[in-house]
């Protein structure tokens, strides 16, 4: 589902145009926002990578480079995850061993 645009004014300092510029190389300050706001929802676990990227408007592999060029993990991978992989690697070492 396409996000509906909404036009909102929002004062922002200007000497913190250069800073939002510096951040985030959209094509406009309205570009730079809208990506701003999809990074800060995404890293409060507000919303999905996926919905993250939707509000930047930029395709999820666009959206995964940015958080990558800002050292910024897309993806969790929990001590959960840690002990199931090391049973299926444990049972295909197995396996393959037969």
């Amino acid at each position: 589902m396409a996000l509906k645009d909404s036009n909102v004014m929002v004062r922002i300092p200007e000497e913190l145009l250069p800073l939002l510029n510096d951040l985030v190389h959209g094509k406009s300050v309205d570009e730079n926002v809208r990506i701003s706001l999809a990074i800060s929802f995404f890293v409060g676990k507000t919303i999905s990578l996926a919905k993250a990227s939707e509000i930047a408007g930029l395709s999820l592999n666009d959206f995964i480079y940015i958080l990558n060029t800002r050292n910024i993990p897309w993806s969790e991978y929990t001590e959960s995850d840690f002990l199931q992989d090391s049973v299926a690697i444990r049972e295909l070492v197995r396996e393959s061993g037969d």
